[in-house]
């Protein structure tokens, strides 16, 4: 099964970074990742003394929901929103749908052609943000080195980006399949990013003897989601009725 899957996730990979669109999030990403890393260092670093660790958890929390969770989700979404309704547009979705893939094969590889890549920019800004930071620290402040990432930062930036991208590719899958056009699927994609604003405020809870157990609580949480809406779009995928409605 999974070699299936995995042929047709390279396959739909090279397709989907054919689009110039597609191609210039990333990019964008990485430009703002880097600008923004050297402003959080060099605010650090100009701050006339050592900053006060909730105002500091505060920022980086910012940091983290800004640079590793919320920016590389709107590329997975983007995908997903073409998954459907894009093929229908390119009028290649019945050459897809009469593959011998099975239905939960062939919703897979989709899910994984947005996710996998997503998560390569996520996994990118992290250690790009995290290099550039503590690099200027090194020369200019050594002091303040590896102030951050705190273990619970590195832990949150690892986990959340699969579990929140699978959710949000889940729901856009889904809204994918029931859409006239990728647009319309992209615009209503994007309030389900919205909520991936409120998870690296975790943060904020270091030290307070709860910050882990809200975490794990909150990686629970994800994983049931993405695993039921996962057997939701599996319950509503209907081929007969796809092609019914070209």
């Amino acid at each position: 099964m999974l070699k299936k899957v995995w042929v047709m996730v390279r396959t739909e990979i090279r397709m989907v970074f054919k689009s110039r669109q597609v191609k210039s999030i990333p990019v964008m990403v990485i430009i703002f990742s880097v600008m923004f890393s050297v402003f959080m260092a060099w605010f650090t670093i100009a701050m006339p003394a050592l900053p006060d660790p909730f105002f500091y958890r505060l920022m980086m929390a910012s940091t983290m929901g800004l640079v590793v969770v919320m920016m590389p989700v709107i590329l997975p979404v983007m995908i997903a929103a073409d998954s459907i309704v894009g093929e229908k547009e390119r009028r290649t979705l019945v050459p897809l749908l009469s593959t011998p893939l099975t239905d939960s094969e062939l919703l897979l590889g989709k899910c994984l052609t947005a996710i996998v890549p997503g998560l390569v920019v996520a996994y990118a800004n992290f250690i790009l943000a995290l290099g550039i930071m503590n690099g200027m620290f090194l020369f200019m402040a050594p002091f303040l080195l590896w102030i951050w990432p705190t273990l619970l930062d590195v832990v949150q930036a690892l986990i959340m980006p699969p579990l929140f991208s699978a959710l949000a590719v889940g729901f856009t899958v889904i809204i994918s399949g029931r859409v006239s056009t990728v647009y319309e699927a992209y615009q209503i994609s994007t309030l389900i990013v919205l909520p991936a604003m409120l998870i690296p405020y975790i943060g904020l809870l270091q030290g307070s003897g709860f910050d882990w157990l809200i975490l794990s609580l909150v990686a629970v949480i994800l994983g049931i989601a993405d695993y039921a809406v996962f057997r939701l779009s599996l319950n509503l995928f209907s081929r007969d009725r796809l092609i019914s409605r070209l």
